[in-house]
């Protein structure tokens, strides 16, 4: 499998779990997208391209400031954008554009945005294509902004992936194995690695052209009521949800049970309250 094909992959996980990533993830990234629009700073008839929207959030959040302007959403899993289309359509939201379209490959004129946006929607693979493509069809007075997980991910997320790896199905479906060989070029990638670090990124994106780069990083709070609303919402991505649906009985009950205790170890008893680590990168072209 190649980068090409791993993004797919998930693209079609994506689309899979698109309902499900809304309701349950959503609300919980609405801070953190609030705060990517705060540093874009959209005003009134500004053109925005949203990178990776996902089902719209920060699409959604950004469009009362633009207005009458468009926002331009684009996302390569088109059950997400579908689910997107239906949310803002449904909260009466008129001037969001969704388009099916590959952050690698942007197929707009150059110098068109005022701004560029992205809430955790930057491909993990070929980003240096994507930061190319941000900054040639940003103005040059726009800026360029996106959050991405910082490198020490959460305690309990660490958790539960020992844990799925540890108690795994041996004999995963098609569909899981496509999966588990994406996210293995993933993690074996330098590159996919590097987004947690803000030094290597913003090495990216100076090698990219752009000539400011600054970084706000800034922790959010993750409450959950019980272990399950956590492995609900760990779920919502579709891999886990692959797994812990092709997982043996037994080794489930294992899992459950391991689980449980390292949650209650490292966070407390249930309700207990995860700190996620955010890094958020303002680019600018001059």
């Amino acid at each position: 499998m190649n980068a090409n094909e791993a993004i797919l992959v998930w693209a079609d996980e994506y689309s899979r779990m698109a309902e499900t990533y809304d309701r349950l993830v959503v609300p919980r990234f609405e801070p953190v997208a609030r705060v990517v629009a705060d540093l874009a700073g959209p005003k009134a008839g500004e053109m925005f391209l949203d990178l990776g929207t996902g089902t719209g959030l920060l699409a959604r959040v950004l469009s009362g400031h633009v207005a009458p302007q468009s926002v331009v959403a684009i996302d390569l899993a088109d059950g997400a954008i579908s689910v997107g289309s239906y949310r803002a359509g449904d909260a009466g939201i008129r001037n969001i554009r969704f388009e099916m379209m590959d952050a690698r490959n942007i197929v707009y004129r150059g110098k068109l945005f005022d701004g560029v946006v992205s809430n955790f929607g930057i491909p993990e693979l070929g980003y240096d294509r994507t930061f190319s493509e941000v900054l040639r069809v940003l103005k040059p007075e726009g800026r360029f902004v996106f959050s991405e997980w910082d490198a020490a991910l959460p305690d309990g997320s660490v958790l539960l992936s020992s844990l799925v790896e540890k108690h795994g199905t041996r004999t995963p479906s098609r569909d899981l194995a496509a999966l588990r060989e994406a996210h293995r070029l993933v993690m074996a990638s330098d590159e996919a690695r590097a987004m947690g670090h803000p030094g290597a990124v913003t090495r990216a994106l100076r090698a990219a052209g752009f000539a400011r780069v600054d970084v706000v990083s800034k922790t959010f709070p993750a409450s959950f009521a019980s272990v399950e609303e956590f492995v609900a919402l760990e779920a919502s991505w579709g891999r886990i949800d692959r797994e812990l649906a092709e997982m043996p009985p037994d080794a489930r009950r294992a899992f459950d049970a391991e689980l449980a205790d390292g949650l209650r170890s490292r966070l407390g008893p249930a309700p207990f309250e995860e700190s996620w680590g955010v890094n958020m990168f303002v680019a600018r072209p001059e």
